[in-house]
């Protein structure tokens, strides 16, 4: 416990000199109210401006394929957890390496879970604070509110425990691919139908689908990112399987 606490405060001090994140998370939340300043709000549903023998056809037409629309704060949230945080958390653990801090660590014998237990709460804790940010630009109420906080928050903690493991295995090089397809896979499938079919098993894009049905039923979305995070802590358990740090 004593060096999970000591690592979530260098953690922490680390992303307080170095706000990358923050300050790309901002940047999301500006960038949405400046474009929320721009955007029409005379939208009407279908079903107000259209009869409703040609609603039922175009729904007819688009059964196979469907996206629900989810507003502008809810698409840079969705960026923001698959692409910042997977990039963030690799960049915080390739710190430790570069510094040869990861090194005094595994000397000093702290544990890898306890590396990762103190890393994933430091960074949890400043993403939770910019999710509700995000919820809050995105005018999300009440209990929409809730599971958007919840959807976003179970989807940040895949993303910082996914770019730890990529950081820390063999192969760095696929932290960049993977983090642009999962910030910015979810937004394109819109126009892809094959896409979507490939992204459906990601966890981005069932945050994605749930912010966009939200008050609808949760469980299969929660179901898939937490699958996903199964899958990232078998990649963290199977590179440090011999119990020590590596560094």
């Amino acid at each position: 416990m004593k060096n999970t606490r000591a690592i979530f405060f260098k953690q922490t001090t680390s992303q307080l000199k170095s706000p990358v994140m923050i300050f790309q998370a901002l940047l999301f939340l500006v960038i949405v109210l400046v474009l929320s300043l721009f955007m029409s709000g005379d939208d009407e549903d279908c079903n107000h401006c259209i009869p409703a023998y040609v609603c039922a056809t175009c729904l007819e037409e688009q059964s196979a394929f469907y996206i629900p629309d989810i507003s502008i704060a809810s698409l840079f949230a969705v960026m923001f957890v698959g692409l910042t945080l997977v990039s963030m958390a690799a960049a915080l653990v390739n710190e430790d390496k570069n510094t040869q801090n990861l090194r005094f660590l595994a000397m000093a014998d702290v544990k890898p879970h306890q590396y990762l237990a103190g890393t994933l709460a430091s960074m949890f804790s400043i993403s939770f604070i910019i999710i509700i940010l995000f919820a809050l630009v995105g005018r999300y109420l009440g209990t929409d509110m809730l599971w958007f906080i919840a959807v976003g928050a179970s989807g940040a903690l895949v993303s910082i425990l996914l770019g730890a493991s990529l950081a820390l295995s063999r192969l760095p090089v696929l932290i960049l691919p993977v983090s642009l397809i999962l910030g910015m896979g979810p937004m394109l499938s819109e126009f892809n139908e094959g896409l979507a079919n490939v992204l459906r098993f990601t966890y981005t894009q069932q945050i994605r689908l749930a912010v966009g049905g939200l008050g609808g039923d949760m469980t299969p979305h929660f179901i898939v990112i937490g699958l996903n995070g199964l899958v990232a802590l078998a990649l963290f358990v199977f590179i440090h399987r011999k119990g020590k740090l590596i560094w």
